[in-house]
């Protein structure tokens, strides 16, 4: 059998403004057999998180209402979110946000390009349940 077709079902709370990027996501994702729960600011990612206990969180940096860094600081420091696995996937490119990101406790850090390889990164998130 092949085992990566066995791969766990992981439930993602996608935080972008946009519906594009977001309807985007949620193709792979659903394809690949996961569940996708939307989250469109700063304010709704902390509340989603807190009521849905997603397995991943996948974070853009530019929300409408906050920086991502700040929401991702937020989710760290909060006991209730702070095990949630955080992947920034961001449209700002440079080194200086991804080592920021991972310094305030991300996962990983992905640029914005390609969301099978969003999907294929958050597949190896190792999960603590």
């Amino acid at each position: 059998m092949n085992t990566e077709k066995l791969q766990r079902s992981r439930r993602i709370l996608l935080v972008d403004d946009s519906e594009t990027v977001q309807g985007l996501v949620e193709e792979v994702a659903l394809a690949r057999g996961h569940q996708v729960i939307r989250a469109m600011t700063g304010r709704a990612a902390l509340d989603v998180a807190l009521t849905t206990h997603p397995d991943v969180i996948v974070l853009d940096m530019g929300l409408p209402d906050a920086d991502g860094r700040d929401v991702l600081a937020k989710l760290k420091a909060d006991q209730r979110t702070t095990a949630i696995p955080v992947v920034v996937w961001s449209g700002r490119a440079g080194e200086s946000d991804s080592r920021i990101s991972l310094d305030l406790g991300a996962e990983d850090y992905v640029e914005k390009s390609d969301a099978t390889l969003l999907i294929l990164k958050l597949e190896r998130v190792r999960l603590d349940s």
